[in-house]
């Protein structure tokens, strides 16, 4: 279900252990071509006391949006990241304390 390269990294160390896994990817991540559209993110971007995030990709692109605008993520939200490794990829746009919970999922950072 992971997009590629990440899908097709998850399989190779899949198959390396001996688990038979193949690729077959639901859907891609791409910039956007429509400023419009984007735009109109951004300035929910900011208005959000909440965001979550689902995927490096998304943040990946997120911050490559931003970066492009002379913008910066905010920091007045707080963040929620799924999965450890979303977490720390997030961490290094936004330089917010996190905490992880054990037994769930779901991280939230500060």
């Amino acid at each position: 279900m992971r997009p590629s390269p990440a899908g097709e990294e998850l399989v190779n160390n899949l198959n390396n252990i001996g688990i038979p896994s193949w690729h077959f990817s639901l859907f891609d991540f791409y910039p956007s071509l429509s400023s419009i559209s984007l735009s109109k993110k951004a300035n929910e971007l900011y208005k959000s006391n909440i965001i979550l995030v689902f995927s490096k990709k998304s943040i990946y692109y997120t911050n490559l949006y931003l970066t492009r605008h002379n913008l910066r993520w905010p920091s007045h939200a707080r963040y929620y990241a799924i999965g450890k490794s979303t977490a720390f990829f997030l961490y290094k746009y936004i330089k917010k304390k996190f905490f992880f919970l054990k037994k769930k999922r779901i991280v939230k950072v500060y």
